[in-house]
């Protein structure tokens, strides 16, 4: 059957949206920085990619088990509600990329029956090309310029079998096979530092209970990976849950749920971690662990690679990931910041907030990033320093971060989806195996 058949659309269903990629969002943030409005600056720190959320969020075959609580696609995605005034360059393009191989522009592949899934929101067909080599039942891909959605138009069909039939002249259709997978190398574990170790890291996560993040973490901690490689570890929930894998959560007492809101629409989570980080330190991880490092579950996070940044930055506070300011997906925080915070806590009149950061800055339409980056440098003047290497994602000029293929990198985000998770690692320790291969060359 052709692509759309089963959902009862037709081809003349398809309309002109526009496409707002990351880079839209920074560049509108500048602008309505440079008009005097600060709480515009949190813009460059937003929740996830276009389309990136909605990798679990399409129309699939696979049970609705697996897709439970996925944020909704329109909640993410980059369309005329967050303000953007134009259309991005790379929003809804068709360049061919050599990763990808031979594709077929103007062309869908038909496959009948078996496997499939659609992801909406999407804006090029590499990108798409990269989602099919990231979901292990991907055999080949089509890609649609305008899909008649809202925002950005463009969407993904994955699909589990060799294409029956190719109908041609279908115009803005993008099919293609899947690239080739990098296998999963074996991997040296890190070299664990003891208690009170230098450049030692405590890592730890926050989890949704019941939500896609329990997969996730439950795949890491069986690879060793992520935060399960680190010297020190820790789960952390609204609830304790033994979540498999010997991973149980360490309860904090606050809601999960997040609103959306402020300049950029981001997710108003602030005292959600407001709340975590008063459990770091109330469990004294930072009297043994000089760093402590917060890393979202759906973040391929690397700590091998951390460990060099951190020995060359030991006179930071913290370590910032981005020019455009500390976002979300991985923050390194000294055991020194922590002890800071702690007195700040403590004079709270309750010992649950950073008291000067909450009193001095008006961070209710923040996200916890901006919040705490404000409260280390702006309140408590702690020492920050910038290295690029800690994060891959488009909110940070990472255009092509779903390749996963920069050698250095020690995270790359978002991955959803614990088959799409282990192909950017194997993606990205293939690309570190090729570069310190033709260093040895050299």
């Amino acid at each position: 059957m052709a692509m759309f058949s089963h959902l009862g659309m037709s081809d003349s269903s398809y309309a002109a949206a526009p496409c707002a990629t990351a880079e839209d969002e920074v560049a509108a943030a500048e602008r309505r920085m440079q008009k005097g409005g600060a709480v515009a600056i949190a813009a460059a720190g937003l929740l996830a990619v276009v389309g990136s959320a909605a990798w679990l969020g399409g129309s699939t075959s696979e049970s609705v088990s697996n897709l439970r609580q996925v944020p909704p696609v329109d909640e993410l995605a980059f369309d005329e509600k967050w303000g953007v005034p134009f259309i991005s360059s790379r929003c809804g393009t068709a360049e061919a990329s050599s990763k990808c191989g031979e594709w077929e522009n103007n062309t869908e592949y038909q496959v009948d029956g078996g496997w499939y899934t659609s992801l909406d929101h999407v804006p090029s067909a590499e990108m798409c090309c990269a989602m099919c080599q990231g979901a292990a039942k991907c055999k080949a891909f089509t890609w649609v310029k305008n899909a008649g959605l809202d925002g950005c138009a463009s969407q993904c069909w994955l699909k589990g079998g060799e294409p029956t039939k190719k109908h041609h002249n279908k115009e803005g259709f993008v099919s293609g096979m899947a690239p080739v997978r990098p296998a999963m190398p074996v991997r040296e574990p890190l070299a664990l530092v003891p208690k009170g170790g230098q450049d030692s890291m405590f890592c730890w996560s926050l989890v949704v209970p019941g939500s896609y993040e329990e997969e996730l973490l439950k795949f890491q901690q069986k690879e060793k990976a992520s935060i399960f490689a680190c010297d020190a570890w820790s789960v952390y929930s609204n609830l304790t849950k033994n979540i498999g894998q010997g991973i149980t959560t360490s309860a904090v007492n606050t809601s999960l749920v997040v609103s959306f809101g402020g300049d950029s629409n981001t997710a108003l989570n602030s005292w959600i971690f407001i709340a975590v980080w008063k459990k770091v330190i109330d469990e004294r991880w930072h009297d043994d662990y000089s760093w402590s490092v917060k890393v979202d579950p759906d973040a391929v996070f690397f700590p091998e690679r951390l460990r060099p940044i951190v020995a060359a930055h030991r006179n930071a506070g913290y370590i910032n990931n981005c020019k455009y300011g500390l976002h979300g997906p991985i923050e390194v925080i000294a055991a020194s910041t922590l002890v800071v915070l702690e007195a700040d806590y403590k004079a709270s009149f309750d010992g649950k907030a950073p008291k000067q950061c909450v009193e001095k800055l008006n961070f209710g339409e923040w996200g916890e990033d901006f919040f705490l980056s404000r409260c280390m440098w702006e309140v408590h003047h702690i020492t920050k320093e910038l290295d690029e290497s800690l994060m891959c994602e488009a909110h940070c000029d990472c255009n092509d971060w779903y390749w996963c293929d920069r050698p250095d990198a020690v995270t790359f985000h978002p991955f959803k989806r614990p088959d799409m998770y282990k192909q950017c690692m194997a993606n990205s320790l293939a690309s570190r195996a090729d570069a310190l291969a033709k260093i040895a060359k050299n």
